[in-house]
């Protein structure tokens, strides 16, 4: 359970809070780890989820990171339709050109300030705000009408940001980067999700109270495989790192892990699955995760569904733990556990600190 789960506790007054925190100890007193049992119930239900951490504060160090993550499904958005979002600490609004383009603007008119996704109108490939008709377009932001006024300059500052969007593997992905630079990276195109020999993908999409380079650390951690999933880390027979991208093999090639950036990822298992993952930041606490599924069509026609339950409720037996821990920094490490040491390092790439803030390094 969550701390907004406990709806019939009286939160007025000393005794509400004692009667919370009964509650959510018990909770957590009858959840034995080791390995952590699996419950897929909580995966989308979150009221069912165990949650006692109660200390004020960032728990992380580092602010969102940089990088392409997924802000829609491809068919969650019509040509000349808006949707309302909130990612990267931001209330965004996502649209669609009439001719089918997606565009992704903050949300709100940098003129007077108006929510551009509610009552925004599309026009063509721009976006015009319902409160004096300014309009945006899609790609630059720059405003590119002012339908009351004869004057032809418009200031430069008169811009709504605009994040680079893509439109691949059946997702829609923005760009973020804190200090608005160009994408260094890009994402990958897999050929699966459109091939006719491999069944139509299965999204599964959960949020969690965690950051990006928290959920990644775990590939790194072999330890926690068996102490949290009851089960031995795949070893490695290939590890290769070149700037934001790294690759790991196993199995005798039979197993193949891709990472892009931080939150973006590509699971290969030949003959049973390939799966996308992308860790889109809500913002500096919070994620909202997207894994999107598919297997061959000689498999079954449930493959794929069956491959996402697997994969997808293992995942359960880790949110106690990302959802009440801490981020230590320094960690207390054993030699063995150097990968860890090395995976935050790479890490640090995708952040920018701007100037001013504390935690610049």
């Amino acid at each position: 359970m969550t701390l907004s789960s406990a709806g019939g506790v009286n939160r007025s007054g000393l005794s509400g809070a004692y009667a919370l925190s009964a509650e959510l100890t018990t909770a957590a007193e009858n959840l034995i780890g080791l390995p952590m049992p699996l419950r897929p119930d909580t995966l989308y239900d979150q009221s069912r989820r165990t949650v006692v951490r109660r200390e004020r504060g960032p728990r992380f160090p580092f602010p969102i990171p940089n990088g392409w993550f997924i802000v829609a499904r491809a068919d969650e958005i019509e040509p000349g339709r808006t949707k309302t979002l909130f990612y990267f600490g931001k209330d965004l609004v996502l649209f669609r050109g009439t001719d089918g383009t997606p565009y992704l603007f903050d949300a709100y008119c940098p003129h007077l300030g108006a929510h551009l996704g509610v009552g925004g109108k599309v026009v063509d490939g721009s976006l015009q705000c319902p409160f004096h008709g300014w309009r945006f377009d899609g790609a630059s932001g720059a405003c590119v009408e002012v339908p009351y006024d004869d004057n032809p300059y418009i200031p430069r500052t008169a811009t709504a940001r605009s994040y680079p969007v893509v439109e691949r593997n059946r997702m829609i992905w923005a760009w973020h980067h804190l200090e608005g630079k160009e994408p260094f990276y890009e994402v990958p195109e897999v050929p699966e999700v459109h091939d006719p020999d491999w069944l139509p993908v299965v999204v599964k999409d959960i949020t969690v109270a965690t950051c990006c380079q928290e959920m990644a650390e775990n590939n790194v951690d072999t330890p926690h495989f068996l102490y949290v999933h009851g089960m031995q880390a795949i070893p490695e027979e290939e590890f290769h790192v070149d700037g934001h991208y790294k690759r790991s093999v196993g199995m005798d090639g039979n197993f193949m892990r891709e990472g892009f950036g931080l939150g973006l990822g590509v699971l290969r298992v030949k003959g049973y699955t390939t799966f996308i993952s992308s860790t889109t930041p809500i913002d500096e606490e919070n994620v909202h995760v997207r894994w999107i599924f598919t297997s061959p069509r000689s498999l079954g026609e449930d493959a794929a569904e069956a491959a996402a339950d697997s994969f997808t409720a293992g995942v359960s037996q880790d949110l106690p733990i990302w959802e009440n821990k801490i981020f230590k920094d320094p960690p207390v490490l054993r030699p063995s556990e150097r990968a860890v040491t090395e995976q935050r390092r790479w890490c640090q790439q995708f952040y920018s600190w701007p100037e001013g803030d504390p935690r610049r390094r």
